[in-house]
């Protein structure tokens, strides 16, 4: 017997968590209304060595968590790994699971001995074997995977700050037509996302309020607009103590879907020729960033040597400059047509 769940193209990728979210979700519209309030800010996050990451936020409270248990379009359950073993083998719970429509996503253990998220989606019991999504080669896909290859560690507690308030078992997920109820979770998540919103997460990107900023700041998060001057203090930081070490390609990778999400809904609420041009270029030069340290980094691997650095941070001044001019020039916009009213 095969069973396979529907799965779509993921709009964000850079983190498992992204892609499995994102790969259940129908692109309705309320679907996107939910996205855009909750994946249109961008924040981060770093320490005092150099190390950093980005990742995307929402305009509500909680901000920076893990979105997937509060998605109104997903229902979540969680087992715990050890009760599920007093009664049934893990794979043979993962199956009665698809076979009930459930989608599942868990920490496993991998052949090399570490620990990694596993998206499965379906099953292939004749030669017994699941439908595993995960970063193959640093792309995302999909990848038929033995029984024996899918078990689930003992301790499925990260020990990494993004990851403190997700991953606790297997978690079972069935997609629902109906709202989860407003006593549940933030029921204003779910509601139509309006040209107001984008404009409010805008202002709040920029910097013209600082409502959100001002409080990740206390946690040692940085927000917006201002992530990119931290991007470089923190580069070189490893540039100077992680000799021959690549850099990280997730926070560019982010960047460059950041703008491809960004554009889309600024367009939905100002279609215009001009600012879609513009919104086009934004993307493209994302994508050269990403691709500049995917380029730099070989030369890193092969020869140790850091070729282009200076580009790379004239590259993050240019794109902070490019998004800053277009969000301003909406904003401009729409202050006008009010003061036309």
């Amino acid at each position: 017997m095969i069973k396979t769940l529907q799965v779509q193209d993921p709009l964000i990728t850079t983190y498992p968590h992204h892609a499995s979210l994102f790969s259940m979700l129908d692109m309705d519209t309320r679907s996107r209304s939910w996205i855009y309030h909750h994946f249109l800010l961008v924040i981060l996050h770093h320490n005092d060595e150099g190390g950093y990451g980005l990742d995307l936020c929402s305009q509500y409270y909680p901000w920076h968590k893990f979105k997937l248990p509060t998605c109104p379009m997903l229902i979540t359950r969680v087992y715990e790994r050890e009760i599920i073993l007093k009664q049934w083998s893990l794979q043979d719970f993962l199956v009665e699971l698809i076979r009930k429509d459930n989608y599942i996503y868990f920490l496993r253990n991998m052949p090399d001995g570490g620990k990694h998220e596993v998206f499965i989606t379906g099953f292939d019991s004749d030669r017994k074997v699941f439908l595993c999504h995960d970063f193959w080669d640093g792309f995302y896909g999909e990848k038929w995977l033995p029984y024996d290859e899918i078990t689930a560690i003992e301790d499925s507690n990260f020990d990494t700050e993004w990851s403190t308030d997700y991953l606790n078992g297997i978690w079972a997920i069935e997609k629902t037509d109906e709202y989860k109820q407003p006593s549940e979770f933030y029921y204003e998540t779910v509601l139509q996302f309006t040209k107001e919103d984008l404009l409010d997460i805008l202002k709040e990107y920029v910097g013209e309020t600082d409502h959100i900023r001002t409080i990740l700041r206390k946690d040692n998060r940085y927000l917006g607009s201002e992530i990119y001057d931290k991007m470089t203090e923190m580069l070189d930081m490893q540039k100077e103590g992680m000799t021959n070490m690549p850099f990280a390609v997730h926070p560019f990778h982010l960047l460059y879907e950041h703008k491809q999400l960004l554009s889309q809904a600024i367009l939905e609420f100002f279609p215009e020729s001009s600012l879609q041009e513009r919104l086009e270029e934004l993307v493209s030069e994302a994508l050269k960033l990403r691709n500049l340290v995917m380029y730099m980094n070989e030369f890193i691997m092969e020869q140790g040597v850091y070729k282009k650095y200076n580009t790379l941070l004239a590259k993050i001044e240019e794109l902070k400059k490019f998004e800053c001019s277009i969000m301003k020039q909406v904003l401009e916009k729409e202050h006008s047509s009010e003061l036309n009213v």
